[in-house]
């Protein structure tokens, strides 16, 4: 196990040594970048749902599910991302490998356990030209960004009462944004560059209530509710103008103390989630979820884009699997986990005064290695915007992978 987890970790450092942008998406233009998803892969193969719980698979959506957690659990994930973007007048190509996340989880006891970990999530990757012929002088403006937000975190997770598990998680934000703006004029021989870059730290905290209950000796039901507060984290900021093509007279930084504006506060929106489903142990389970964001309370003190803003959002998850025999002796096949889902999301971003939607998705493979560890294979695609009111239309086709390497640590006996 030992060993395994030295060479995942490796494989994450190189991974993440190349993969820190982690967005090709123009929409990360806005607010601190483009939400990553915040799940791990049996997740995200199920449309996003996180209200599905067993006792060998981490669930870092849902910190409840650790009350049931029977293994040491080392999770790690990559993936890579394609998008084809087009407006009404022109298309374009692009992609990139990311790093997904890295998670431990340990069960302390039988009705408790914990997890901690890193996970990317927002990520900045856009470059953008604007040309205004209608302008006198035209105008030509180029907008480039890059980097994102990262929570590191701490979960526990209680089992009490026989069907009722309680969890909470606690978010370590941190990272950079860098964003540049370049305006040039015809027939002007300098133009401006305007550099903004944040750098963010700060915590905040979700909270699961899980219920699950027999219904038959086939048939258990799952149930989640899900809440995560409101939150400020705190947002240290830099700006400088320089002309281009730069001189040493046209350089300068600003004072944003004068303004008010060398620290501010990234503000986090509340959400709640419910999650309900039914299905047959270790055999098949459908499920759904709607989570409802206050995105609305979004707000970045330091910068505000022109044609950009905010309303309330909201997902709607639905997900599935099927292990046609778990303990198959004789059909590696039979032992596979099929995963399918869909989810629509109105992300509660604005742009030019129109919602942007997401819509995706999503079939997996759970493929069984030594002992209870396993690989999970899966592809994504769906499409987010439109190109509408000279908006931007992103298809997008994703594959991720992870691995999911289970052992016994400090307990004598496996309790499945």
């Amino acid at each position: 196990m030992i060993k395994q987890i030295f060479i995942v970790a490796v494989l994450f450092i190189c991974s993440y040594s190349f993969a820190q942008e982690g967005s090709v998406s123009p929409y990360s233009f806005y607010g601190t970048g483009d939400q990553r998803f915040k799940g791990t892969a049996e997740n995200r193969s199920m449309g996003g749902i996180s209200v599905y719980t067993d006792s060998i698979h981490l669930n870092v959506m849902n910190p409840a599910s650790l009350g049931k957690l029977r293994l040491t659990t080392f999770s790690v994930a990559g993936s890579y991302n394609s998008s084809s973007l087009k407006t009404v007048d022109a298309s374009e190509s692009a992609s990139d490998v990311t790093f997904d996340y890295l998670v431990l989880g340990i069960p302390l006891g039988n009705n408790m356990g914990m997890s901690f970990g890193l996970i990317p999530y927002t990520s900045v990757g856009y470059k953008v030209q604007s040309i205004d012929e209608t302008a006198s002088p035209a105008k030509s403006s180029l907008y480039d960004g890059e980097g994102g937000l990262n929570k590191a975190h701490l979960a526990f997770g209680y089992n009490f009462l026989k069907n009722f598990s309680i969890g909470a998680k606690a978010n370590f934000n941190f990272g950079k944004v860098t964003n540049t703006a370049v305006y040039q004029y015809e027939g002007i021989q300098y133009g401006s560059r305007i550099r903004n870059e944040s750098e963010y730290s700060g915590f905040d905290f979700n909270f699961s209530l899980n219920y699950d209950a027999e219904l038959t000796d086939a048939l258990s039901l799952k149930s989640l509710i899900g809440y995560t507060p409101a939150t400020k984290i705190t947002s240290s900021n830099s700006r400088i103008v320089t002309t281009v093509p730069a001189s040493v007279n046209g350089f300068y930084e600003v004072d944003l103390a004068k303004y008010g504006l060398n620290s501010t506060y990234l503000h986090l929106p509340e959400s709640y989630t419910v999650g309900l489903g039914v299905g047959k142990k270790y055999t098949w389970f459908i499920g759904g979820e709607f989570e409802y964001i206050n995105s609305s309370e979004f707000k970045n003190d330091f910068v505000n884009p022109v044609n950009g803003a905010y309303e309330d959002g909201e997902r709607f998850s639905a997900g599935a699997f099927w292990t046609p025999d778990y303990d198959s002796f004789t059909s590696y096949w039979k032992r596979i986990t099929y995963r399918i889902g869909v989810r629509n999301e109105k992300t509660g971003l604005l742009v030019n005064n129109v919602p942007v939607h997401d819509f995706g998705m999503s079939f997996g493979l759970g493929l069984p290695m030594n002992g209870f560890s396993n690989a999970n294979v899966g592809v994504e695609f769906g499409k987010k915007g439109s190109t509408y009111l000279g908006r931007v239309e992103e298809n997008y086709f994703n594959v991720f992978i992870s691995l999911s390497l289970n052992d016994r640590w400090f307990r004598p006996n496996y309790i499945r």
